[in-house]
């Protein structure tokens, strides 16, 4: 009795949230993506990214869209050492035609030199089933692009700073080694 109790208590909490995805919209099933990378940022913004911004992309560019995020951030001279531009795909899974990541490549990439972005990146739970999207993938076909998951959010921030960092400071010594 105690195990069907339990039964009848999943089946109930199954069904409910069911009718919440459905009740729920494209648009708000986008922006519960949208919100969690950002508590994620903001969980350790001041510890880890003391010098950086992130905000939401509220700027229509000429071309008539925009971004979801956009990160910048500083080194102590407040010289910009990364710039991405992000942008943020999720589905519901009752959605009849499933857009692909290769969808967004264009667009984003528009957005990214419109706003003067180093970098794109495509944070996105589309393409469930493709395991080729689990990983940090870089985007072949344009420069500075990668599609991760929202696993990987924090992580890519991380691994694009340690390499603008390394790289400004090869740019100092080869300098500092010619004067």
């Amino acid at each position: 009795e105690k195990l069907r109790d339990q039964l009848k208590s999943s089946e109930t909490a199954l069904i409910h949230h069911k009718e919440m995805r459905t009740r729920m919209s494209t648009k708000m099933i986008g922006e519960s993506l949208e919100i969690h990378c950002e508590n994620e940022f903001n969980k350790i913004r001041s510890i880890a990214f003391p010098n950086a911004e992130f905000w939401k992309d509220n700027t229509i560019s000429k071309i008539g869209t925009k971004g979801d995020y956009i990160y910048r951030e500083s080194d102590s001279n407040w010289d910009e050492i990364l710039s991405i531009m992000f942008e943020m795909k999720n589905e519901d899974e009752t959605t009849a035609t499933k857009k692909k990541n290769s969808d967004f490549f264009k667009k984003l990439d528009s957005d990214r030199k419109e706003k003067k972005c180093e970098y794109a990146v495509l944070v996105s739970l589309l393409e469930k089933d493709n395991e080729y999207y689990d990983d940090i993938v870089t985007v072949h076909n344009y420069k500075l692009m990668y599609v991760i998951r929202p696993q990987h959010f924090i992580s890519i921030i991380w691994f694009l700073r340690q390499a603008s960092i390394k790289s400004q400071d090869l740019q100092k010594e080869i300098h500092r080694l010619n004067n």
